[in-house]
């Protein structure tokens, strides 16, 4: 019993734990998933914005190239100046190093007689701009006083000095601004949701299996318990007829074998009786009325035509043929009373002694 307690210890249901565990690595997993994947196609909405943008820079660059022999520099820059800008988008224009327009006047004025290098003061800006090359559009991100920008660039000659021109947007205006902000917020709450389910789903499954699995073990051991006491109960009703001499009719084969282990017991005296029956019908009369009246120190066995035998164990002569005499009736008759062996022979050295009337060797 204390076995089987310590494994119903030892036995546990971790489906919970185990479930919560891997469906919160799925989940995170799935997370980052759906975050790599909107990332990814916040790259590739940037990319055709900034696709866009070149072009609007390239037509800029294409009509100055038209009209720079009638226009002198500061007619282009009023030409950015007329140009929307403001602090989320905006052109920047440079020869060499010298910053010439930058946002509006006001803004060109505080960079006027700085170089370049004091407005892009980022690696990312700086290489950006080294980067740009006459009559060739190109983009890049690249970052001015901790903002984002996409920024578009390209360059051409005049009057044998090299002008850049660039148009700069902020980032994430682009993308927090628009309908997109909108389908990125219904994405991420749409995901979200799914994760949560996703992870409270088999965790409540798993709590209920759990639930099922603990009923179970209590079911189990109810039964083990009931099979138990199904054992102890079939233990004792087949003792009780194994051993109770008043339920119990054996064989004639039996017979020699009792007569041996009780000898060797020295379960002294030890008689026989023979009773002769009529018929089956008196037999059963017999027994019927034998365990009635002899007590369970008398076993009974079966013998060739209708002969029971009653082995009377630890029984006075006396009382024993008293016993056997109050049996007999018109169907039943002694055929036989033998003494196996008597109480003398319980001060013999020998445990083995022969019977009266040679009746002892005839049931060795």
């Amino acid at each position: 019993m204390e076995k089987r307690r310590e494994k119903k210890k030892k036995k546990r249901h971790p489906i919970v734990g185990v479930t919560l565990l891997c469906t919160l690595l799925a989940s995170l997993c799935a997370g980052a998933l759906a975050w790599f994947q909107l990332n990814r196609y916040e790259a590739g909405l940037v990319e055709v914005c900034a696709v866009q943008q070149d072009s609007y820079v390239q037509l800029v660059l294409d009509q100055i190239r038209m009209r720079r022999d009638q226009k002198s520099r500061g007619e282009i820059e009023d030409i950015l100046g007329s140009m929307d800008a403001s602090s989320n988008k905006y052109w920047t224009f440079s020869r060499g190093q010298d910053m010439l327009f930058v946002k509006d006047v006001l803004e060109t004025n505080k960079y006027k007689g700085f170089t370049t290098a004091t407005y892009y003061v980022s690696d990312s800006a700086r290489s950006f701009l080294e980067d740009i090359r006459v009559d060739r559009v190109s983009h890049a991100g690249i970052f001015i006083e901790d903002r984002e920008y996409i920024a578009s660039g390209g360059a051409f000659e005049y009057q044998g000095d090299v002008y850049r021109l660039c148009l700069l947007t902020n980032r994430s205006v682009l993308l927090d601004n628009n309908v997109f902000l909108g389908a990125k917020t219904e994405l991420c709450a749409l995901a979200a949701g799914m994760l949560l389910l996703f992870l409270l789903v088999p965790v409540l499954l798993a709590g209920k299996v759990r639930r099922l699995q603990l009923r179970g073990d209590r079911q189990d051991e109810a039964i083990e318990m009931l099979n138990q006491s199904l054992d102890r109960m079939n233990k004792f009703f087949s003792e009780r007829d194994l051993h109770d001499t008043r339920r119990s009719l054996w064989s004639k084969e039996a017979l020699p074998a009792f007569i041996a282990k009780l000898r060797a017991r020295k379960a002294y005296p030890l008689s026989l009786a023979l009773l002769r029956c009529s018929g089956e019908t008196a037999a059963r009369e017999l027994l019927a009325l034998a365990s009635v009246a002899l007590d369970r120190t008398v076993l009974r066995f079966t013998l060739d035509g209708n002969v029971i035998g009653l082995l009377f164990v630890q029984c006075d002569l006396e009382r024993a043929l008293e016993s056997a005499m109050s049996l007999l009736s018109d169907d039943v008759s002694l055929e036989e009373f033998l003494l196996l062996s008597s109480a003398a022979e319980r001060r013999k050295s020998s445990a083995s002694a022969g019977a009266v009337k040679g009746g002892d060797s005839s049931w060795r």
